[in-house]
């Protein structure tokens, strides 16, 4: 699996749109160069729209832990699976030590 520091902060990638209609609880995820979009379920939403705010990987997954009812450890889990998949995708990067939110 990929290594996911605690310290980490990641942001959305240039290229990535985030569309929600609450009313009817869906989500998605553009990819505005290449057409390809995601359908997303609340809970990777809200991981990304976390990111989108520019907190680090520690403060998104406490937040996802106290916002979700899950598993401390399955939680930390599947928080690790999320953001490697959406790293994977090219839907978040990692952001550098000099780069501003």
């Amino acid at each position: 699996m990929l290594e996911i520091n605690q310290n980490d902060t990641f942001t959305l990638c240039e290229n990535i749109f985030l569309q929600k209609i609450t009313e009817l609880g869906k989500y998605w995820v553009f990819n505005i160069d290449s057409g390809e979009h995601y359908s997303l379920n609340e809970t990777s939403y809200w991981i990304l729209e976390q990111i989108a705010e520019g907190l680090a990987v520690k403060d998104v997954l406490g937040g996802f832990l106290d916002s979700f009812e899950v598993d401390e450890n399955q939680g930390k889990d599947d928080f690790q699976e999320i953001i490697a998949g959406f790293l994977n995708e090219g839907i978040i990067k990692r952001r550098g030590k000099n780069e501003k939110g």
